[in-house]
């Protein structure tokens, strides 16, 4: 079953409810992205705040390594467009990673301002640590039910066997009894009996004799 565009922007553990998990480690979710967006527009709005605050005040003079006011602004607009980019692209190390060059930016001029972005990169970074170490703990128990299975289901066969050899093994054992015929064999009639002898010409005479 293909994995629908929908189900993999929900993020969660991959490997279960359509998530890839190539795709879990390295793509924004749905929370991601609206935090992702949100600090774009964080960008452009501080660098704007920055940007009047700093012109509308006489006394203000960049100091040695300091952005101008409009190259605060031209900076913190840039960045806030590559936010919004990399954030529509939806790979989460390009956000992480711009996140963190929005910190050095603001960092630049008000250090304050710049904590959210490297607070984003963090969390993204932790985020994906997390998927990956999930992911191959799923690889892990995966293959360890997978050899299980296979190693009972060879082992079964042998088994099966070794009872056998050993019943025909025992059956050999021991002297050898013969075994009862289980044909019927009907009984032989028992023979006539011989006609008694005829008497010899001796006997014949003496008995005419007699007569």
């Amino acid at each position: 079953m293909a994995n629908r565009p929908e189900d993999r922007d929900r993020g969660g553990e991959p490997g279960k409810a359509g998530v890839p998990t190539k795709w879990a480690i390295d793509r924004l979710d749905e929370r991601e992205k609206r935090f992702s967006f949100a600090a774009a527009g964080a960008a452009a709005l501080f660098g704007t705040i920055l940007y009047f605050t700093e012109t509308s005040n006489a006394h203000f003079h960049p100091v040695k390594g300091q952005f101008a006011p409009l190259t605060t602004l031209v900076v913190s607009l840039v960045a806030a467009a590559m936010l919004l980019g990399t954030t529509l692209i939806g790979r989460r190390a390009l956000v992480g990673f711009v996140a963190l060059f929005t910190f050095l930016a603001f960092g630049n001029s008000a250090l304050v301002l710049g904590l959210p972005f490297v607070a984003l990169a963090v969390w993204l970074l932790f985020r994906s640590y997390k998927v990956q170490k999930e992911a191959a703990a799923n690889v892990r128990a995966a293959k360890a039910s997978g050899s299980a299975g296979s190693a009972s289901s060879t082992r079964s066969p042998a088994a099966r066997s070794t009872g056998k050899v050993e019943t025909k093994g025992r059956a050999k054992k021991g002297p050898v009894t013969p075994e009862a015929n289980k044909r019927y064999t009907p009984k032989r009639p028992a023979p006539p009996a011989p006609p008694p002898p005829k008497p010899s010409w001796r006997e014949r005479r003496a008995a005419k004799a007699g007569d």
